[in-house]
């Protein structure tokens, strides 16, 4: 019998600086919309780029091949489809090695209770099953991801591809939720989505030609020229002229869309695991297609709220350890610099592509809300937010739907609906329904999102003839007062704000009785 021996971790390739301009950096599990983004700047910084397709139940398969069992969907449905653009590859007539040299895959990796954070090892399993032993995967942890990326002198994090990263991120963000809280209402079906075609190809191309940016010609060193350096980039990237004219010409597309806000839709909030609830393709089952079909209005989870949430984790990690190593207020004051930051550019950016996407979470609210029925500092997957997120729909009473999705077997999403078990129980008024993705079962699935959405069709319903009643005004007299006025079937036409009142068209009935009963 062998003798027993310690695992080691496999010696993998790095990625070298000589190999960027041959080497294409694979990546995914985005949405569209943030991925073109992402590619652009990758491609301006001078790397080889490209998304992986949105993966399908046939890449899920691939995975449930090559993969242990028990993992959850989200490690199925990316090692099947990194698998699967593999062997198109091969089919072409390249070679393994030559793939493996000429290709490589980056992704964020997890920590605690959820198993994102062994992702990394079942990839490389599964590769190596599946014919492509030598292909690299670099994952970093989501928190160290600059630090551990520094490591492999073929990626350079440099102000320009960071800057060009934050705003692709946020513009993603905000492209995402706006188009979601419009496309229901769209007078001529598929225009929303064409104009964000339009509006993605152009902000992609204004980034990608940003990111070779200097300030100094030629480009000076020391001290004083680099802080000079970093603040010149900074106000180029997120603020200068052409970033605005930039924002203002999607807005000024989107804008173009004809909609009907007198459409009565349930608001239906989805959050959940990230993979799950980021997803537009069959990982979850189509789900914010499926909820628009059947006559809702979706709003989704911005990455940035993630973002805001790693930071106020680290934040809070901090106060935990006071007095334990030096450095306390350095790391509270940067902590919560950047926190604040990132939801100042995520503003600004918001008002200027016309101030339709919603608001960032603050985190700070959501911890103290969540306190009650969940330990604000538990690690793995989202931590206190479901909880948070339940209760403040609860108290805030703006949606007619919460959903929770999540992939079948996630421990913290596991943990986290049977706290909202608890919190449905004390907010009966709050309309909740978990749901779990397998990668198959899609029938059962959306047949339960239906049953819940009719509960939340009748919700939204009362709410819209209860806000007839208030305005004193029928619907024939209000439509009467809108087709008089163009400007008021525009996607960017701002109204609402009634506390208590979450439907689009119950706030756009009582907006258009006050301007009535004011004469304008």
């Amino acid at each position: 019998m062998a003798a027993a021996s310690h695992y080691k971790r496999p010696a993998l390739a790095g990625f070298t600086a000589d190999q960027r301009r041959r080497t294409t950096i694979l990546f995914g599990n985005l949405t569209p919309k943030h991925e073109a983004l992402i590619e652009a700047v990758f491609r301006g910084s001078g790397y080889l780029c490209e998304a992986l397709p949105t993966p399908d139940r046939e890449n899920c398969q691939t995975g449930k091949e090559f993969c242990n069992n028990g993992l959850c969907n989200p490690n199925y449905f990316t090692a099947g489809n990194l698998i699967d653009f593999l062997r198109r590859l091969r089919r072409r007539g390249m070679t393994a090695e030559e793939i493996a040299d000429r290709y490589l895959y980056f992704t964020i990796g997890g920590c605690g209770p959820c198993r994102f954070g062994m992702y990394e090892s079942e990839y490389r399993e599964a590769l190596r099953a599946a014919g492509f032993p030598d292909f690299r995967v670099f994952t970093f942890q989501s928190d160290t991801a600059i630090r551990d990326g520094s490591t492999q002198p073929g990626l350079q994090y440099t102000v320009n591809f960071g800057l060009g990263m934050l705003n692709a991120l946020i513009l993603g963000d905000i492209l995402c939720d706006t188009v979601y809280r419009i496309r229901p209402y769209e007078v001529v079906a598929g225009a929303v989505d064409r104009a964000l075609a339009e509006c993605l190809g152009e902000l992609a191309g204004f980034l990608r030609g940003r990111c070779g940016y200097e300030v100094f010609h030629p480009p000076r060193s020391g001290r004083l020229f680099n802080v000079l350096t970093f603040l010149g980039k900074t106000r180029y990237h997120l603020s200068a002229a052409g970033w605005e004219a930039a924002l203002l010409r999607a807005q000024a597309r989107l804008n173009e869309v004809e909609v009907d806000w007198l459409q009565v839709k349930p608001v239906v909030k989805v959050t959940g695991e990230f993979y799950s609830a980021l997803s537009e393709g069959e990982a979850n089952y189509n789900l914010y297609r499926f909820l628009e079909s059947e006559g809702a209005e979706v709003r989704t989870d911005p990455i940035s709220n993630l973002i805001l949430y790693w930071l106020h984790q680290a934040r809070l990690d901090n106060r935990r350890r006071r007095g334990l190593r030096p450095g306390y207020w350095k790391k509270e004051l940067l902590l919560g610099f950047c926190e604040w930051f990132w939801a100042w550019q995520y503003g600004r950016s918001a008002r200027r592509t016309g101030g339709r996407a919603g608001r960032l979470e603050r985190q700070a609210d959501l911890a103290r809300l969540g306190r009650k029925y969940y330990d604000v500092l538990t690690r793995g997957g989202e931590g206190y937010l479901i909880a948070a997120r339940g209760l403040d729909t609860a108290l805030r009473r703006d949606s007619h739907l919460l959903i929770s999705v999540k992939p079948f077997g996630c421990m913290p999403a596991t943990q986290a609906d049977g706290v909202m078990a608890q919190v449905a129980a004390d907010y009966p008024e709050l309309h909740f329904l978990p749901l779990e993705t397998l990668g198959e079962g899609e029938v059962h699935a959306l047949s339960r999102t239906q049953m819940a959405l009719h509960d939340a069709h009748k919700r939204a319903r009362e709410e819209f003839e209860t806000a007839l009643q208030s305005a004193g005004r029928t619907l024939e007299e209000i439509r009467r007062h809108v087709q008089g006025r163009p400007e008021m079937r525009r996607p960017f036409y701002r109204f609402g704000g009634v506390p208590g009142v979450a439907g689009r068209a119950a706030q756009f009935v009582l907006h258009a009785a006050l301007q009535m009963r004011q004469g304008r």
